[in-house]
């Protein structure tokens, strides 16, 4: 054969065996396919890229072998490992609301009574603890409460139990075992529970403890386990793709603490990413990196833009990607074999909860609406498991559905598995309040409790509260169940204050007292519930003042009062949040029996919403109905949101009307973990007082208009403003903490 057609063969040759390599091919049947191994690298919400990536690969027809994945990558491995599709996971990823899930607890609305009235007057990230002597705060921001149920409902944990070893794709979960700094790769066990593992950024998330361990994000380890998934199927090819984020610029670290600890977690994940890429092979193995410039960690609500940026990616590696596809009908039985099976409505034969005390345990199981024998349903179960977070007693309570070992029939139970806080059961918790009108000085108060929550099995409580600032203060609060499970209470309290408080006349500060006050109270309570408390019992108040700047003869006979009396009282609240609510109404009611005088207060508010629009109205009175109101038991009108355009206090009297109006406008919201929002208001308020202590020169109703900015933030609630009252100069105003 002459050598031009010796050249030409081999020509042919190279070319048969280079379109052989790119060919798709399936199964067995048509020959060998290259095994493929997925990797799902850590990135918080740059992972939602992975699921772009898996859409290109389902368009592509390239079926996976194994798949390894961190962080939010083993969020997207273990859903895509037990057959949701790619599409399944765009979908769950945008309907899920990320600001709900980023706040552990359930609304405000559903906190106890007891708890609420908590929210009220302290900051509720300063909580903590004091155990073995030493004071002790929670871990991370986050439990990770809500972010566990979204998980359950991904990998459809809440129907039926979900190992990782019983999924239809081989998966590896990597976590780090945080006390030792080990690497935790996890190829069996409860899949929801290794999943939000896998996720626990260490300081936003909470560890999770699971046989013995805490775990936290294994991004710190292995942020792309291309090791993990070589180990686990052995592939032929690999591929991996890396989401994570790049290391800040020198101008951004100084921005803030924040981000120094930012950039140190990235560069230890850069470190074990620069090894993990060393294991790919060039000319074999595919590697993905999508462009998520100006996209971060906690953009979980830009999924769509990020799975968008993932599929561009990887269709720029479809070249590479081609040589891996099989037909469509050899694509249709992988995707048959890794696909979802239907399940059936899921009956609960068992019901316990660990980790608790028995009684505690017994508790918690008879409260739930799902009973043995019943069907499982997942709403009324994450509500009630919710109710029980919003106790406060709790670091997490999640579920898991379990088969029963020793039934033959393959029987479910359901565990509920509550944590109880570890920086308990002896609680710290604390609160500031700063208030400033152009019209009077500033004021101030930093506010302290110890509170030991578990007195006795019953769930007895003692609170010690202490204040100091403008108004110091010394408390103390015996909280006692008459059972464990009983919504009857007895309670007693007793506290001392002294404060300052200012005089006024024809709008001017003519004297300044200081209020000594002492009383002592107990009696019997009813929790309604979720709604409020119902309470009666007796007091004994004693209370004088002093002038410190002007005359004491402005109080006439008023300054020295002594009583006894017999209250009873309900306190019903239902709104969404406890300072700036969206929807829900408050109502309260007490009457006082004295010797010498009867009084009646009350106040109903109701907020109503349409997009980003708020109107809440409140309504509020007290009146004397029978005697005469002693200024220790007066009522006052002036300070935000009480006649925002007086002085705080400014009119002190014995009859009181007010009604308010506030429309806002949602203008703002803060960081995903913080909650809250910030709302630009207008508010028209009219007040009255009959029988004045002050101003007394005054008479009929007080109209006062005002806009202000507000909003919830991490010190408690935010009002700077400027209003307007009935013959009075205009009032800038600012307020900050918890009243």
């Amino acid at each position: 054969m002459s050598r031009p057609y010796i050249h030409i063969l081999l020509q042919a040759c190279a070319t048969a065996l280079a379109m052989a390599a790119v060919a798709p091919s399936a199964s067995a049947t048509d020959g060998p396919r290259p095994r493929v191994g997925l990797v799902l690298g850590g990135g918080g919400a740059r992972g939602a890229a992975h699921v772009g990536v898996l859409k290109k690969l389902q368009e592509l027809h390239v079926p996976v072998d194994c798949v390894a994945g961190t962080s939010m990558g083993g969020l997207v491995a273990g859903a895509f490992s037990s057959g949701l599709s790619p599409a399944e996971m765009q979908t769950a990823l945008r309907e899920a609301d990320w600001r709900d899930m980023f706040r552990d607890s359930a609304s405000y609305a559903d906190f106890t009574p007891r708890l609420k009235g908590f929210s009220q007057s302290y900051i509720p990230g300063s909580e903590g603890g004091i155990k073995n002597g030493t004071l002790q705060f929670p871990s991370a921001v986050l439990s990770g409460q809500k972010i566990k149920f979204f998980i359950d409902r991904l990998v459809r944990a809440n129907a039926a139990p979900q190992r990782v070893e019983g999924q239809p794709l081989p998966l590896a979960l990597v976590t780090t075992d945080i006390v030792t700094g080990k690497t935790r790769v996890w190829r069996s066990g409860d899949l929801a529970t290794l999943m939000r593992a896998t996720m626990s950024v260490p300081g936003l998330m909470a560890p999770v403890k699971y046989e013995g361990l805490s775990l936290v994000d294994g991004g710190l380890v292995d942020n792309v386990p291309i090791a993990q998934v070589q180990q686990l199927c052995q592939p032929d090819v690999v591929i991996a793709v890396n989401v994570g984020s790049p290391l800040l610029k020198a101008e951004d670290i100084d921005a803030s603490p924040l981000a120094v600890t930012g950039q140190m977690i990235n560069l230890l994940t850069e470190q074990n990413v620069t090894k993990s890429l060393a294991l790919l092979r060039p000319g074999v193995d595919v590697y993905i990196r999508p462009a998520l410039d100006g996209i971060t960690s906690g953009d979980f609500e830009r999924s769509d833009e990020t799975i968008a940026r993932g599929y561009a990616a990887a269709s720029s590696a479809e070249p590479e990607l081609r040589r891996l596809a099989v037909s469509e009908e050899h694509y249709a039985v992988w995707l048959r074999s890794t696909s979802r099976q239907p399940l059936s409505e899921t009956t609960v034969q068992a019901i316990r909860a660990t980790g608790l005390p028995p009684k505690q345990a017994q508790v918690l199981t008879e409260k739930l609406h799902t009973k043995p024998g019943a069907t499982l349903n997942v709403q009324t179960l994450e509500n009630d498991l919710l109710k029980a977070y919003g106790e406060g007693r709790y670091s997490n309570v999640a579920y898991q559905l379990v088969r029963e070992p020793e039934s033959e029939s393959g029987a479910t139970a359901l565990n509920i598995v509550a944590t109880e806080k570890p920086w308990g059961p002896d609680l710290v918790r604390a609160g500031i309040n700063f208030s400033w009108g152009s019209s009077e000085e500033a004021r101030y108060n930093v506010r302290a409790a110890y509170h030991q929550t578990q007195l006795n099995d019953d769930g007895g409580e003692l609170l010690l509260t202490g204040q100091i600032g403008s108004d110091n203060a010394l408390g103390a609060d015996f909280y006692q169940p008459l059972d464990a499970a009983s919504p009857w209470f007895v309670q007693s309290q007793g506290f001392l204050r002294s404060r300052s408080a200012d005089l006024y006349q024809n709008g001017t500060a003519q004297a300044r007292f200081r209020v000594n006050a002492a009383e002592i109270n107990g009696g019997l309570g009813l929790n309604l519930g979720r709604y409020g408390v119902l309470k009666s019992g007796l007091l004994q108040r004693s209370q004088s003042a002093e002038a410190t700047i002007g005359s004491s003869s402005l109080l006439g006979d008023k300054t020295t009062v002594d009583n006894t009396a017999w209250f009873v009282s309900a306190d019903l609240d239902r709104f969404n949040s406890p300072f700036f609510p969206s929807a829900g109404w408050r109502a309260r009611l007490t009457q006082t029996q004295a010797s010498e005088y009867t009084k009646l207060s009350g106040s109903y508010a109701q907020s109503f919403s349409l997009g980003a629009y708020v109107l809440t109205g409140r309504m509020a009175f007290t009146r004397a109905t029978d005697g005469t109101l002693p200024i220790s038991d007066s009522a006052s009108l002036g300070g935000t949101n009480n006649l925002s355009g007086l002085a705080s206090g400014q009119i002190v009297g014995s009859d009181m009307r007010y009604l308010g109006l506030r429309s806002e406008k949602i203008i703002g919201r803060m960081p995903l973990g913080i909650g809250g929002d910030l709302r630009l208001g207008l508010s028209y308020e009219a007040g009255s007082m009959q029988q004045r202590y002050s101003e007394t020169q005054g008479i009929g109703i007080i109209h006062s208009s005002g806009v202000y900015l507000g909003g919830e933030t991490p010190l408690g609630p935010l009002y700077l403003g400027l209003a307007k009252a009935s013959d009075n100069d205009a009032r800038l105003f600012l307020f900050l903490g918890n009243p």
